[in-house]
């Protein structure tokens, strides 16, 4: 296991789990009565420093020609389905490098990442420290721990720490580690945080690097007495922003799956209120699922 650290999210009472469960069960409360998420179908892969959004935490970028996917995930998972469609036939998804950001199925979809191999036989896959337990025949694994970053084609990516935890099976609970990762080259900076609850790693973060676009994650948050431990809401997002230090904020995984009690739209009505009542010291982009754009331009490293 690893070993716990002020990364390591808060155990979670089976008391609160059973609550949460049991409110579920009995609540009166109808379908969700979201409208649909919109969806830009698209047909081609992102130009050079653009990215794609498809939906949930996955995001396809281009950097120096390298087609970099994090955690990918196409179809439905165990106990989810998709409630919006991916905006681009995954036969057409290119793909250099998958970014994996922790374990959980959601983040790791090896149906979508076995097709991806398969589509590009050189793939490249960076994942947290401990990862080899899930790619014992795969050799084109990269491991990395908080802090460590992989370089190609001029390209860095680091992988840094997010507060959250991991597992995959019954008995491997916290075996892997679990983050976000820092992506930039000469000209742009992106952060794509994982899941995480709010806390210090965003200003440690903020202070080791020049961040131009931050994906951060705005749903997943109800019931409060448990998502607050795992998740970002919208008004912790738009905090962890500005510990960041951002340029523009992107908000992501939101829409695409029902995974706690909020409704599927919620989150982003929720941030456009927030938007609404105050100013903030950087850019705020809502995107579509589907929708291209290109990564700001920005002086990447601060320090090491």
């Amino acid at each position: 296991m690893m070993e716990k650290s002020k990364y390591t999210s808060k155990k979670i009472r089976l008391y609160d789990l059973l609550r949460w469960r049991f409110d579920v069960l009995f609540s009166k409360k109808g379908a969700d009565d979201c409208k649909k998420m919109t969806v830009i179908k698209e047909s081609v892969a992102p130009q050079p420093n653009v990215a794609l959004w498809l939906g949930h935490a996955t995001l396809w970028a281009n950097m120096n020609g390298l087609n970099i996917i994090i955690d990918p995930l196409f179809d439905n998972i165990p106990f989810y389905k998709r409630h919006t469609e991916l905006p681009i036939s995954k036969k057409k998804i290119r793909a250099d490098i998958v970014l994996i950001t922790h374990s959980h199925y959601d983040h790791f979809d090896m149906p979508s990442i076995k097709f991806l191999i398969k589509q590009n036989p050189n793939l490249t896959i960076v994942a947290p420290k401990g990862f080899r337990r899930y790619f014992k025949k795969y050799k084109n694994l990269t491991e990395l721990d908080w802090w460590e970053a992989y370089r190609i084609k001029d390209v860095t990516i680091t992988f840094v720490p997010s507060l959250h935890w991991s597992n995959r099976y019954l008995l491997d609970k916290n075996r892997t580690l679990w983050g976000g990762f820092v992506v930039n080259n000469d000209q742009c900076s992106f952060y794509h945080s994982g899941d995480t609850a709010y806390g210090e790693q965003f200003a440690e973060i903020g202070k080791r690097f020049k961040i131009g676009d931050a994906f951060l994650p705005i749903g997943a948050y109800k019931p409060e007495y448990i998502m607050r431990h795992n998740h970002l809401d919208p008004q912790e997002a738009l905090a962890a922003c500005a510990d960041l230090g951002v340029q523009r904020f992107i908000p992501v995984h939101y829409g695409t799956f029902k995974l706690s009690d909020e409704s599927l739209c919620e989150p982003l009505e929720w941030l456009e209120k927030l938007l609404q009542e105050q100013k903030y010291p950087f850019a705020t982009l809502p995107f579509a699922i589907g929708e291209a754009i290109y990564l700001s331009k920005i002086s990447t490293l601060k320090s090491t």
